[in-house]
């Protein structure tokens, strides 16, 4: 019984490509899943700008006024703004002489109006 090298060599040569493109088509794969995934993250984010950008021009419109998803961002909103209050007192705010918005000791110039601090 002959052993026939150069069928061997094929059929080992023929297993190779066939795991190569098997690896190709699941690396593909993986990254169009991750390509996906970037897209989402990327939509979700402006769909939130949007979101953001809606409630500015129409926190004030009475008809908004009752809408729960305006209350809740509204009093987020309030509870952040109270918080780096806290926080400026802690710090040693000073109030800007032109606005009354509290500002870093550290300011030269207040963040709301741009008024001199100094």
């Amino acid at each position: 019984m002959a052993v026939d090298f150069n069928k061997i060599k094929d059929d080992i040569i023929s297993v190779g490509k066939e795991v190569s493109n098997t690896a190709k088509d699941a690396t593909d794969l993986a990254k169009t899943k991750l390509d996906i995934r970037a897209k989402e993250d990327f939509l979700e984010k402006q769909y939130a700008l949007l979101g953001k950008l809606y409630f500015e021009e129409h926190m004030d419109d009475e008809d908004l006024a009752d809408n729960e998803n305006f209350k809740t961002i509204r009093e987020a909103r309030a509870e952040l703004l109270e918080l780096n209050g806290k926080v400026l007192d802690k710090k040693g705010a000073v109030v800007c002489e032109n606005c009354g918005e509290k500002q870093s000791a550290s300011s030269n110039y207040c963040n709301n109006c741009g008024a001199s601090l100094r």
